[in-house]
Parts: C-alpha cells; sequence; structure tokens
C-alpha cells in the first residue's frame, strides 16, 4: 500500500499543481484580457484625442486663412485707397500746375502790353520831344536871321 499512497501524493501533487497551472493560466489570461481591453481603450482614447486636436487643427487653418484673406482684402483696399488718392493729389497738382501757367500767361502778357504801351508812349513823347527841338531850331534860326537881317539894317 505505500506504493499506491506514494502514487495517490504524486497524483494528489500533480492534480495541485495542474489546478495552479490552470490558475495562473486562468489568471494570466484574464490579465491578458485587461491588458487588451486597456490597450484598445487607450487607442480608442489616442483616436478621439487625435481627432480632436486634428479639428481643433483645421479650425485654427481656416481661422488663420480667413484672417489672410480679410488682411489680403485690407491691404488691396488701403492700396485702391492710397492710389485714388495719388491719382487725386495728381489731378489736383495738374489743375494747381494749369492755373499757375495760366495766371503766368497773364501776368507775361500784362507785362508785355505795359512794356509795349511804354515802348509807346517812350516813342510818341521822342517824337514830339524832336519835333519841339526842330519846331525851337526854326525859331531860333528864324530869331538869328532877323537879328542878323536887323544889324545889316543898321549897320
Amino acid at each position: 500500500m505505500g506504493a499506491l499512497q506514494a502514487e495517490n501524493k504524486e497524483l494528489l501533487e500533480a492534480e495541485t499543481e495542474i489546478r495552479h497551472l490552470k490558475n495562473t493560466i486562468s489568471a494570466l489570461r484574464d490579465e491578458m484580457e485587461q491588458m487588451r481591453f486597456e490597450r484598445n481603450e487607450a487607442v480608442q482614447q489616442a483616436v478621439a484625442d487625435a481627432n480632436l486636436e486634428i479639428n481643433q487643427l483645421r479650425q485654427a487653418a481656416g481661422a488663420l486663412r480667413d484672417e489672410l484673406e480679410k488682411m489680403r482684402f485690407d491691404k488691396d483696399e488701403a492700396v485702391q485707397g492710397t492710389l485714388k488718392d495719388g491719382k487725386d493729389e495728381a489731378n489736383q497738382l495738374h489743375q494747381t500746375i494749369q492755373a499757375l501757367r495760366d495766371e503766368m500767361d497773364a501776368v507775361k502778357f500784362s507785362y508785355e502790353d505795359k512794356l509795349e504801351q511804354s515802348e509807346r508812349r517812350a516813342r510818341d513823347e521822342i517824337k514830339q520831344l524832336r519835333t519841339a527841338i526842330s519846331d525851337l531850331r526854326d525859331k531860333l534860326e528864324e530869331k538869328t536871321k532877323k537879328t542878323i537881317s536887323g544889324k545889316k539894317k543898321n549897320g
């Protein structure tokens, strides 16, 4: 009986070891399932976080794109305003230049007219003075002749 007991004891130890191994396998399966579940949960959370970040980045890119478009529009509007102001100023300057040219021409014509009138008056005065000189010469010569002829008669 000793051999049977030893065999039973070995069998009992083997069964105990098998139970322990089965329990260990079961515990490892449970742990593996828990790890798989946690990994899947972590992957799903990472995907959700990535999708959230992607959406935030898309919104930020859209907002930046809108702001850039607004800046371009504002810049184009400012350039158009500056060009318009420049054209307006150029037109005003052209009008001022034309007005100054017209005024300069009027002053020039007025000056030339006054100069011509002064020259005409000077010529007329010279002519009058020459006529007066000629008349005075004639009178002087006549008096001189009378004086000479009066002296000849008296002499």
